[in-house]
């Protein structure tokens, strides 16, 4: 779908406000943007490094644009909306990032029918390798769906959902990229700790995950199966996984996405 001439604004100038503003103006042959961000200095950074139109306002913004992005924090999307509900028509979309913010919540404030859609994305999204889960809202059809798609295929894959599944992608994909750094880290320290120098210990951490990432995507093989080609009786591997098993990952594990699910959840009330 040809997104390039819809008129987009994105209210929020943060990293992820950022990202779709830098996803779009590098995918799109002169893309209709339009942005505004509370605080001067990051709408000054916006139009000087990315080149964007800066609206007056949210109202602004809001009354000009066809789809209107909310890139903001979950404990002021309802201001927001609240502020801008009476310029929202049917024909417009409006797109919220906000991590455990429902399509209830953003419509409530709304007079009109307006099509919603709660998307959850992702860090990685800053180099255009991010993943990002999109649900309807009461009123969005496929065709707001293939236009959100669109959008956010400029940031790298996209997933349709329903909006029920939603918390469980805010804990396993939304927050994953922090896991996966805290393994990082893990793993350069202990690499240091057993003597390593820590600038080939990085280089040899980032590209094992790397490459092991790659191999489950390739392959579509479990990866219970590709541990254990790496794992032989009595060997160097089998160690160090009884030591990680003793140490209680899997339960870390489990225990971190109930509890990133639970405060997803929280934040939507």
């Amino acid at each position: 779908m040809d997104i390039a001439n819809y008129k987009i604004g994105i209210i929020g100038g943060g990293n992820m406000g950022r990202a779709i503003i830098k996803g779009l103006t590098e995918s799109l042959s002169s893309p209709k943007i339009t942005a505004w961000d509370a605080d001067s200095n990051c709408r000054e950074n916006l139009e000087n490094d990315l080149q964007v139109t800066i609206a007056q306002d949210n109202r602004e913004l809001a009354s000009n644009c066809e789809i209107i992005i909310l890139a903001v924090k979950p404990q002021i999307i309802t201001p927001v909306v609240t502020e801008i509900a009476d310029l929202l028509t049917e024909n417009k979309l409006l797109i919220s990032i906000a991590a455990g913010v429902p399509c209830e919540r953003l419509e409530k404030p709304l007079s009109n029918r307006v099509p919603t859609i709660r998307i959850m994305p992702n860090t990685p999204a800053l180099i255009n390798r991010g993943i990002s889960a999109i649900a309807a809202g009461r009123d969005a059809g496929e065709e707001h769906l293939a236009i959100t798609q669109a959008i956010f295929s400029c940031l790298g894959e996209t997933v349709i959902v329903p909006e029920s599944s939603m918390d469980m992608v805010t804990a396993v994909s939304g927050s994953g990229p922090a896991y996966v750094f805290l393994v990082i880290e893990a793993l350069l320290d202990a690499a240091v700790g057993i003597g390593m120098n820590r600038e080939l210990a990085r280089t040899l951490v980032i590209e094992t995950i790397l490459g092991s990432t790659e191999l489950v995507k390739e392959t579509g093989k479990q990866p219970m199966e590709l541990k254990d080609m790496v794992t032989s009786p009595g060997g160097t591997t089998i160690a160090g996984l009884a030591e990680l098993e003793k140490n209680g990952l899997r339960q870390a594990f489990n225990a971190a996405l109930t509890s990133a699910c639970q405060r997803s959840q929280e934040l939507g009330q």
